[in-house]
């Protein structure tokens, strides 16, 4: 009897024991209830909407926006706005800002009972590009040289006359920085540098570097002070011929293959003479076309007061026993013409100004 009794002792304490912890769980389901409860209804801090009568007045708030960096922009108006008027406005403000809207966005408007439209624009985290508005041929020309010499290709840029011609043709104009670089220009109006992914910056960087130190090296062996325009062309087109094989090369479209490898084609040929001209104070630039048949490129020199073609290329004549010659040194457009073809609105004299920018 005694053990029975024992037993029934010791259960009864089991189930005081469950209920206690029934209850215990029961006190905290319903805390955490009445918590939820609590943050249920917590008051909603509402955005005020700025009311907008105009579209202009639409304008100023977007560029206040985006000037703060706003992801969400709310306003309210009397006016039914369109997807593409609210769309322009944003972009011509964006714009404003030095931002280009690339990205998402999400418009969503709502109409109360008095008429009254209420808007709110949410824009993703990559809507906005940042860029560099150009306002002039000039400031393109200047940006497109700096972004060049320094290979510098992070910036995008954009213009409302666009000005992608411009990059496009010092491009081709100052090959001494043309390492497999290319212009790029989306649908939005955006454009610039990008260069290849065979070269990382740094390598792009190195050999843009290491071609200028030995153009800078190559005029101190070849031009002497006192030397007239016309001397220290005919030195710099001796230089080159000497000492560069015509030999289709990893680095042959180059100055770094002319200058530092020893072996180029036409390009190469011309971006050294570019790189060696701009250190000795002469104005050039390359002029890309047709000779014979094939695609050449060759050099515009400004001479004293005159422009004068220089092909290093086809003077380089020591594969059969002559060395050099100049046949095509110091020539003018029509002797060159003879058998050599460009388009001369894309290279004009005008352009070798330009030079000054990237000394």
């Amino acid at each position: 009897m005694r053990e029975v009794f024992c037993q029934r002792m010791a259960g009864n304490q089991r189930k005081k024991e469950q209920m206690m912890k029934w209850q215990l769980l029961l006190s905290v389901c319903l805390m955490l209830a009445f918590t939820g409860c609590l943050i249920a209804v917590q008051p909603v801090h509402k955005v005020e909407a700025k009311r907008i009568t105009g579209l202009k007045q639409l304008n100023q708030v977007f560029s206040k926006s985006i000037k703060k960096g706003e992801m969400t922009i709310t306003f309210s108006s009397s006016d039914s706005y369109t997807t593409y008027q609210i769309q322009k406005e944003l972009q011509e403000a964006a714009i404003s800002q030095n931002r280009m809207l690339t990205g998402n966005i999400r418009i969503a408007r709502q109409t109360n009972g008095t008429g009254e439209n209420q808007y709110q624009i949410e824009l993703s985290k990559d809507a906005l590009m940042k860029i560099k508005v150009l306002k002039s041929k000039n400031d393109a020309v200047k940006a497109a040289a700096n972004a060049l010499k320094y290979g510098k290709y992070k910036k995008k840029f954009y213009s409302d006359i666009s000005y992608y011609e411009v990059f496009l043709r010092l491009l081709k104009q100052h090959p001494e920085y043309n390492y497999d670089t290319s212009v790029w220009k989306n649908s939005y109006g955006a454009y610039g540098y990008q260069r290849s992914r065979g070269l990382t910056k740094k390598q792009q960087i190195d050999k843009m570097e290491t071609a200028d130190r030995a153009a800078q090296t190559a005029v101190q062996k070849c031009v002497t002070s006192g030397m007239t325009d016309k001397q220290k062309a005919k030195a710099i087109h001796n230089y080159i011929i000497k000492n560069c094989e015509y030999e289709l090369t990893k680095d042959a479209f180059t100055a770094y293959g002319a200058l530092v490898g020893k072996a180029a084609v036409c390009q190469g040929y011309a971006a050294a003479f570019n790189l060696m001209a701009q250190k000795c104070g002469l104005q050039s630039m390359t002029v890309s076309g047709t000779a014979r048949g094939g695609a050449h490129a060759w050099s515009y020199v400004k001479i004293g007061n005159k422009y004068r073609y220089v092909d290093c290329t086809w003077d380089d004549i020591g594969a059969i026993g002559k060395g050099v010659v100049h046949i095509y040194f110091n020539v003018t457009a029509q002797q060159m013409r003879i058998d050599h073809t460009w388009k001369e609105d894309d290279f004009p004299s005008s352009d070798i100004a330009y030079d000054k920018y990237f000394r």
